[in-house]
């Protein structure tokens, strides 16, 4: 268990200065163009992303994994370094801060699969699902840190002093892992080489002919479009519906994010099957979302956005463990890809839809909708048979 938490402890790092640097670059992006039609193009084409988790799952399999991340983070540090010479020299122009901002991205759908298909090879079988919860934890306390910090400081620090503090934290990641890929290096490459590498898509296939894996990314698909509205659009709800300030709505985004933290804990006291815990947690966030929109209040709003968050944790550790446990090693990081690319480009597909939709039947319709999918989930969910022996 040392290894896991000395890679917590780079990954939390390397968390924070993300999100430092993603305000950042936000923030910059609007001050250079003024266009929300421009940011919302470049935040859609950032967001979209994540469909290369199906080709970058492939390196996570193909190589050993702590190399991979290794490789990431120093060329993540050799990136913000480069980035940093260039706004210290004032060559701060859309083109530059695009450029960097969309090679990051990229580099970061490398990272995650080689993470997640690595977990399992350095934690105990039976300590998966409290790893998993630690790692989640971990990511969203680093996030909410992040954001807090990131947006107070916006307006009074540089982007180069943002990118500079990002590339540092990328070096202590890179510290840690080298200390992990050190303890288990050796049997990482043992490992890779006793294994036949299929082609890229073979966790796509994997997934596709396995009726249980085919069921749960389905779900957590389902899922992410629900959630998305709730908190792509939770702007509309507060201001438009609730009239409410912008403290309740940063502090809406922040109860959601301590709801996943607490989801990710509460789940290793739950003693049942993953089944359960899944039909438990769509059951609780169906009745959250109805609640909010039924009393629209504020108070039952901030308690709906923690719960619906408590159940987005309790989900997401599920989902990972159970993969993790059931699929073989070799495809354990293509597979990691495909779910990843599926479920995170539903969120913002989610997001766009309910948009629309808003336009034409407003906000509160659009929650009972999504309340109204996640129940048929919840449904057929109860009838599938899920082989978790």
């Amino acid at each position: 268990m040392k290894n896991i938490y000395v890679l917590l402890a780079g990954e939390s790092t390397s968390q924070f200065g993300n999100n430092l640097f993603d305000i950042a670059i936000m923030w910059y992006l609007y001050r250079l163009t003024d266009n929300s039609t421009t940011i919302g193009l470049i935040s859609g084409t950032f967001n979209a992303l994540v469909v290369l988790n199906v080709l970058t799952g492939y390196l996570a399999d193909r190589f050993p994994k702590t190399k991979v991340m290794m490789t990431i983070d120093g060329l993540q540090a050799i990136l913000m370094g480069v980035a940093t010479y260039l706004y210290y020299g004032f060559a701060l122009n859309i083109w530059t801060l695009v450029g960097v901002a969309f090679i990051a991205k990229i580099l970061g759908t490398v990272f995650d699969p080689a993470e997640n298909a690595l977990i399992p090879q350095i934690v105990p079988t039976d300590q998966l699902q409290r790893v998993n919860s630690m790692n989640q934890g971990v990511k969203v306390c680093a996030q909410l840190v992040g954001m807090l910090a990131g947006g107070s400081l916006v307006a009074f620090v540089s982007l180069a002093d943002f990118v500079l503090i990002n590339g540092l934290t990328f070096l202590v990641s890179l510290g840690c892992i080298v200390i992990v890929h050190k303890r288990v290096g050796h049997a990482e490459q043992v490992s890779v080489e006793q294994v036949q590498t299929r082609d890229w898509y073979a966790g796509l296939a994997y997934v596709y002919h396995n009726p249980m894996l085919r069921t749960l990314i389905l779900l957590a698909v389902i899922v992410n479009m629900v959630i998305g509205p709730v908190l792509g659009l939770n702007i509309i709800w507060t201001r438009g519906t609730l009239h409410a300030s912008a403290v309740v709505y940063s502090l809406a985004q922040a109860l959601f994010i301590i709801g996943v933290v607490a989801g990710s804990i509460l789940i290793n006291f739950v003693k049942t099957t993953f089944k359960t815990k899944l039909l438990l947690a769509l059951t609780t966030m169906t009745v959250a979302v109805t609640f909010m929109v039924l009393t629209r209040s504020i108070g039952t709003t901030l308690i709906a956005m923690m719960v619906i968050g408590m159940a987005g944790g309790f989900v997401n550790v599920s989902l990972f463990t159970l993969i993790q446990l059931k699929t073989p090693g070799e495809l354990l990081g293509r597979v990691n890809g495909a779910m990843m690319s599926c479920t995170n480009i539903s969120m913002p597909i989610g997001i766009a839809l309910g948009g629309v939709i808003t336009r034409y039947v407003g906000i509160a319709t659009v929650f009972i909708i999504g309340s109204a999918i996640t129940l048929v989930a919840l449904l057929a969910m109860s009838r599938v048979t899920l082989n978790e022996a």
